[in-house]
């Protein structure tokens, strides 16, 4: 005897209800990949949302269209079930052409997993066509299962080149040039928007070398590095914008170089679409086969149809690949050219869909003032935003000063003549050349003067020296900005070297794979728990905080006010203050003390030694310059990669500049020093052989 937990008519409303419902569900959902699909390439924060439909979307298609086999077995009324829903599942496990993959990382287990169950999916709609083969309405799903065939197809196909592109291992090809002569011939002003492109896309072929962790060939080497020197430090970050816009396109997106089997196959979609929906709207009329309900619902799905797939053609249209394509017009029609191209619609569809210019901020001391997160909301929505305190733009005196520093490496460097270890040393230099040069500008050229500061650089692993300077540099802050309130609207130098210490945090906190380091996270969590302990030992005077835990430590949070008190207390009275952290000190993994002696150091500056703010202030934003080109050059391309997907970072701009200049592990001299040792070697041997 059967238990009834629902009442029947409720049980009937759901029957009835059920396939309609799902079949909107999975519409929906295409929408909202379609709009999220595209947006995550120059927005940042919808990781989540775009996550939770990418994992919904095909759930909901192949549950969906198990039902219709279902229904279509067992059902005796063949006018029941519309027949062309099958295949508007099949267009709908097509995916939109603005995603086809979240992460680099499931390109393989995806690709492997569509074709397997390309077949099965295929067959089981061409199975509900067979049974509904009767209905009159066959005629309709026919164009729409040519449709889904060509967009399912053309997912598989994408995520083969995905793989293709980011495969690491070495091809017969490698030593090739990815550049050819007729790449780099070019016309028009230098200033066009279309020579942008052309240059942009000439960095994306010899770029596929460097995603690849393959040497740069010579001739690709020098010829990027022309292009980009020339260029000033707004045209070369406009050029990696664009670069890696392309690059996104090609891995994560069905957007790519245009040709006409592509125009022909997104032709046959678009029209059959078009067919299916005025062939329904004919047939409709004169047979009043469906209820009103599934009348009403069969256009919405076909309309949806339609619109996705006009959306994803004016998508494609308006996208930097055709305007590449259309650009081999230039000389032959200019005139039609220009229209194209050059309208005033198109440049404000293509205005900031690039790279959203932001880079993520966190603040030690902003982050000590906010609630933690709750830890099992972290670790089920692992891609939020936690712990960020907020995003800036990348400013154009800040894009000066990065590239200028990039120069000025490149110029110590020259392949015909340095070595390649050379290459490496300057790639190692992680804030300490800075130093050292900003010092000597300065007339203190004296060694004392430069181990007060070496030991914060040279001496300690990358991400304590990151930690260290982000607390020196706030120290700084916070001192210069309470003897003059509108210090910081003066000097640029200090608003840059705030924006890169909070971008560098946030990378450690929030991206530590970007900056290849070992254990990961600990010093920064040692560190807090480290001035969490001295704080809340202000607070309690009884001295019961020495025996509070860590995990008690790290959920407490503090008002900015307190945080702030604490370091004007240090600036105050260091050496009480320095005797107090070093006595609450958690060893080595806690950079705290290390950061307030070295910003005590870097404020004695303008009294000890007669330095002006400016100065300071100079060598701090160089300082982090460097430690950024250190970080851009250790991180691994497919974390760069990987990056992509979340709006990109400033790391992976840094990292192409110097590639593109030739700073690079993969960009190595003609011949180095340890060849020709090797052929030196080699001569020995063989003349004792003799």
């Amino acid at each position: 005897m059967g238990l009834e937990i629902w009442p029947q008519g409720v049980e009937e409303l759901w029957n009835e209800w059920q396939i309609r419902s799902l079949m909107l569900l999975s519409l929906f959902l295409q929408i909202i990949l379609t709009i999220l699909g595209e947006k995550r390439k120059y927005t940042v924060g919808i990781g989540d949302y775009l996550w939770l439909a990418y994992l919904s979307a095909d759930s909901v298609a192949i549950f969906s269209l198990g039902i219709l086999a279902r229904s279509a077995a067992n059902s005796t009324n063949l006018n029941l079930i519309p027949v062309f829903w099958a295949p508007i599942l099949l267009v709908h496990l097509g995916g939109p052409a603005t995603i086809t993959s979240y992460s680099m990382d499931q390109v393989d287990k995806l690709l492997i997993n569509h074709l397997l169950q390309l077949v099965t999916r295929v067959g089981v709609v061409g199975y509900v066509l067979f049974r509904l083969r009767e209905n009159a309405f066959v005629l309709v799903a026919i164009p729409i299962f040519i449709s889904g065939l060509i967009k399912y197809g053309e997912r598989i196909w994408v995520l083969k080149r995905s793989k293709a592109s980011n495969n690491i291992s070495v091809q017969p090809s490698a030593k090739l040039p990815c550049l050819k002569f007729k790449d780099i011939v070019s016309s028009g002003e230098k200033t066009s928007e279309a020579n942008y492109l052309r240059h942009a896309r000439i960095l994306f072929k010899s770029s596929k070398m460097l995603f690849q962790n393959l040497d740069l060939v010579n001739f690709d080497q020098e010829f990027t590095y022309d292009l980009v020197s020339e260029m000033k430090a707004e045209e070369a970050f406009q050029l990696t914008e664009i670069e890696l816009g392309l690059k996104y396109d090609r891995l994560f997106s069905k957007v790519a170089t245009l040709s006409w089997p592509r125009i022909i196959l997104r032709s046959v979609t678009f029209l059959s679409s078009i067919f299916a929906l005025v062939s329904f709207s004919a047939m409709i009329k004169s047979k009043s086969a469906y209820s009103k309900q599934d009348r009403t619902i069969s256009y919405v799905l076909l309309g949806g149809v339609v619109c996705l797939e006009t959306y994803s053609i004016m998508r494609h249209l308006f996208s930097d690949w055709t305007m590449l394509w259309l650009s081999r017009w230039e000389q032959d029609s200019p005139i039609l050219y220009r229209f194209l191209c050059l309208s005033p619609l198109l440049s404000f569809r293509r205005k900031g869909k690039r790279w959203p210019g932001l880079m993520g901020q966190h603040n030690l001391i902003s982050a000590l003032s906010k609630k933690p997160v709750n830890k099992l909301w972290k670790l089920y929505f692992p891609t939020g935003n936690w712990n960020i305190h907020d995003r800036v733009g990348v400013e154009k005196d800040l894009k000066e000063l990065i590239f200028q520093q990039v120069k000025e490496k490149r110029k110590r460097y020259i392949p015909e003549t340095s070595d390649f270890t050379f290459l490496l040393g300057l790639l190692e230099e992680r804030g300490l050349n800075a130093l050292e040069t900003s010092l000597k500008n300065n007339g203190l050229q004296g060694k004392h003067c430069f181990d007060k500061f070496r030991w914060s650089l040279d001496d300690a692993e990358f991400s304590h020296s990151l930690l260290t300077w982000h607390i020196a540099t706030h120290i700084c802050f916070l001192d210069d900005t309470r003897k003059n309130i509108g210090f910081a609207r003066t000097y640029p130098n200090l608003r840059m070297s705030i924006s890169l210490s909070n971008y560098m945090l946030y990378l450690l906190v929030q991206c530590p794979t970007m900056l290849a380091i070992e254990l990961r996270g600990r010093r920064y969590t040692v560190t807090t728990i480290h001035l969490r302990r001295l704080l809340y030992g202000d607070t309690d005077q009884e001295g019961a905080h020495s025996n509070i835990s860590m995990d008690e430590l790290d959920t407490l949070w503090f008002p900015e006010a307190q945080v702030r008190a604490f370091f004007y207390e240090l600036l105050g009275s260091p050496s009480t203050m320095l005797r107090k952290i070093s006595q609450e000190d958690e060893g080595e993994m806690s950079a705290l003390l290390d950061g307030c002696m070295l910003g005590l150091s870097l404020q004695s500056l303008e009294t000890g030694n007669g330095w002006s703010d400016e100065k300071k202030w100079e060598m701090i934003s160089k300082v982090w310059v460097e430690m950024l080109m250190y970080a851009a050059t250790h991180c691994g391309w497919k974390e760069h990669t990987d990056a992509l997907a979340r709006g990109g970072e400033l790391l992976t701009h840094v990292c192409l500049l110097m590639a593109h200049l030739g700073l690079s592990k993969q960009c190595p001299p003609v011949l180095s020093s340890q060849v020709e040792a090797r052929i030196d070697r080699l001569c020995d041997i063989l003349e004792d052989l003799v």
